[in-house]
């Protein structure tokens, strides 16, 4: 095997491992960021 073609076939399935991962996460992202403007802030009284 050529070290090009084994080169080129490691890095394929790299792509691969990542693709898949990002579209796991993509799909289980049911808690999204809390908006930064909320109005759901605590106050701290003495």
């Amino acid at each position: 095997m050529n070290t090009n073609t084994l080169a080129a076939a490691v890095i394929g399935f790299l792509l691969g491992g990542l693709t898949v991962s990002i579209a796991a996460e993509l799909e289980t992202d049911d808690n999204p960021a809390p908006s930064h403007g909320s109005s759901n802030h605590q106050t701290l009284r003495d």
